[in-house]
């Protein structure tokens, strides 16, 4: 049996000034897409010394801009314990397992549970590679375990209570002892108003951009060596990207993609992430973006499919968009 791609790459706690960084991240938003939730559980130790857990939330509210919030809040060591076969991470209060989210920070809170994703995602297919990668240049690792995942339950902020029913989401599992590279891109959705088994996540690192798309129980995985560099008569091919507006595509293993990334200038969410060697990364994400998809399978005529609440981000080491980026890491 396979390890579950959520288990702690490192041997937490790591000793002061040794450096690493652990993520696990997850989305969701309700059918209706009127507001995306985004939270997240991170483990950090830098060359400085800085040492933490840290549970993140944020709200998006599509109507009502002024109502969408972020809340961060940092633990010692002391209060953190992560654990594997089976995933159990638990910081302070919030918990998160493979199969279900608890967590509470501030005024906001979330209880979830899902079905585990029989899928994961990677943004280069050969873990051999990936590892080499990884000790040799400090890449670092990267798995989407819970690719596409409905989930139940509730989320609290303040007085509100948005209840959650067979909700679309997401949960992906990050790991670096190094820097995370200069700029990436990563776009999310499983929510496609015209084809509900559609699913499509997509990440570009510098230059090099892996894709994938699942539809009609098949998935397809543009992630071989051969479609993800660039010099690759094979690679996938990114047409324009700046912060906002994206588009690329990619053929091979049976698909043909295009795909349109849009986001709405009202709806970001601007974080910055410390990393190992104790520089930033500043992240504009929108949880609320609308993606346009035509595809061709197996030489079928094209079909285009298209969505409102995909999560979209562009990170790079100055900031994408002008104004404030949490939290103050002062």
């Amino acid at each position: 049996m396979q390890p579950d791609p959520n288990n702690p790459e490192a041997d937490w706690p790591l000793a002061a000034g040794e450096p690493g960084r652990e993520v696990w991240y997850s989305l969701v938003s309700p059918r209706d897409a009127s507001v995306a939730f985004w939270y997240r559980y991170t483990l950090l130790s830098t060359e400085s010394g800085r040492q933490e857990g840290r549970v993140w939330a944020a709200l998006t509210d599509r109507e009502n801009p002024e109502n969408s919030t972020f809340v961060s809040e940092a633990f010692a060591f002391e209060d953190v314990w992560p654990e594997g076969d089976p995933f159990e991470l638990t910081i302070g209060d919030s918990v998160l397992t493979t199969s279900s989210a608890k967590g509470e920070i501030d005024d906001v809170s979330w209880d979830l549970e899902y079905e585990p994703d029989t899928y994961a995602f990677t943004p280069l297919r050969s873990e051999t590679l990936t590892d080499i990668l990884s000790k040799t240049i400090g890449t670092g690792k990267h798995w989407s375990r819970n690719e596409s995942v409905f989930m139940d339950g509730e989320i609290t902020v303040g007085d509100r209570t948005i209840e959650l029913d067979d909700a679309p989401g997401h949960q992906g599992h990050t790991v670096s002892s190094t820097s995370p590279p200069e700029d990436w891109t990563w776009v999310q959705c499983n929510d496609f108003e015209d084809e509900e088994s559609a699913v499509l996540e997509a990440l570009r690192l510098d230059d090099k951009l892996s894709l994938c798309f699942r539809v009609d129980g098949e998935v397809y995985s543009l992630n071989r060596l051969k479609h993800v560099l660039p010099v690759s008569p094979w690679a996938n091919e990114v047409d324009h990207d700046e912060v906002g507006h994206w588009r690329f595509r990619g053929e091979g293993e049976g698909i043909k993609l295009q795909v349109t990334v849009e986001s709405p200038e009202n709806h970001w969410q601007q974080v910055s992430y410390m990393t190992p060697d104790d520089s930033l990364r500043y992240n504009a994400h929108c949880s609320l973006s609308d993606v346009t998809v035509t595809y061709q399978k197996d030489g079928k005529p094209a079909r285009t499919i298209t969505s409102n609440a995909a999560r979209a981000e562009w990170v790079s080491e100055e900031p994408p968009l002008e104004g404030e980026y949490q939290p103050d890491w002062d």
